[in-house]
């Protein structure tokens, strides 16, 4: 029997990552290194499911649950949550299901079975170097052989490594959703996996149209969110039909603002969706 291909999962963090001013400010409020650090373990947390997390329901709150699952202080936590959200550090994609999008862009990872035949390669490169340096008039018949090992070595990576839909940042995330109803989730998960590297049409067509869907809802989340946080004070001293806006009446809770013209026509209740597509159009 094959032995199970295990998946290492790693953080990359960039070098600009503590000059982002969203993580400067959070470092500078009373605690915040502290919220820092629960920070970066949400974002470990969520390695294997690209970001996403889900709420299970096993303490009374996200903020709770999550504490228990870092060994982390239940305030402090929440303290955190809140201030990743009104960053937008993370965002509400359903019920009790949850996205930190920086996750997907900092997430590195590879195959047991492609780390070995990674340092194998590593091991051949060295020993060709350490061939040539030493062996003189021998240095074609030589040089041939490591080449035909490099050669068989990269063909044996080339099978053994994913295929280019598990490459896909997205498709665990999918693995994720998909078995989140079934009886045996990893089971289930090992089971789509098998049937994508088969070519499997249903699994593949699922992906895709899966794929389709989620990322036209984090558009329009990351519309949403613009949407919510854009400041139409800016709006003032632009043109309305030939009029200008004297003043914007917004209630940051609401989905709408009263525009007042300069000729003291209030237009009540435009939608803050259309005042934005008036600004960016």
């Amino acid at each position: 029997m094959a032995s199970k291909c295990k998946r290492y999962y790693w953080l990359k963090l960039k070098q600009d990552f503590f000059s982002d001013p969203r993580i400067k400010k959070l470092r500078r409020i009373a605690g915040g290194d502290t919220y820092t650090v629960i920070l970066l373990k949400l974002m470990l947390l969520t390695l294997k499911t690209n970001g996403v997390l889900e709420y299970e329901g096993i303490e009374n709150t996200l903020a709770a649950e999550l504490a228990l699952k870092m060994d982390e202080d239940d305030k402090n936590v929440e303290a955190t949550l809140i201030y990743m959200q009104s960053m937008s550090l993370i965002v509400e994609l359903e019920e009790r299901i949850f996205d930190i999008p920086q996750v997907r862009e900092l997430t590195g990872s590879e195959t047991d079975s492609a780390e070995r035949k990674r340092r194998q390669r590593q091991r051949e490169k060295e020993a060709k170097s350490v061939t040539l340096s030493h062996q003189g008039h021998a240095l074609v018949t030589s040089g041939h052989k490591i080449v035909t090992t490099e050669k068989e070595t990269e063909k044996e990576i080339e099978i053994e490594t994913d295929t280019e839909i598990e490459k896909n940042p997205l498709f665990d995330k999918w693995l994720y959703e998909y078995s989140l109803d079934k009886k045996s989730p990893p089971a289930y998960k090992a089971k789509m996996r098998q049937k994508i590297r088969e070519g499997n049409t249903d699994a593949i067509n699922a992906f895709n149209e899966w794929e389709i869907s989620y990322r036209q809802k984090i558009k329009k989340n990351e519309e949403d969110i613009k949407i919510k946080s854009f400041d139409y004070s800016t709006m003032v001293g632009a043109k309305i039909n030939g009029e200008l806006i004297k003043q914007i009446i917004n209630d940051p809770a609401s989905n709408h603002i009263d525009i007042i013209l300069d000729n003291d026509e209030l237009l009540a209740g435009v939608a803050k969706k259309e005042a934005y597509g008036w600004i960016h159009k």
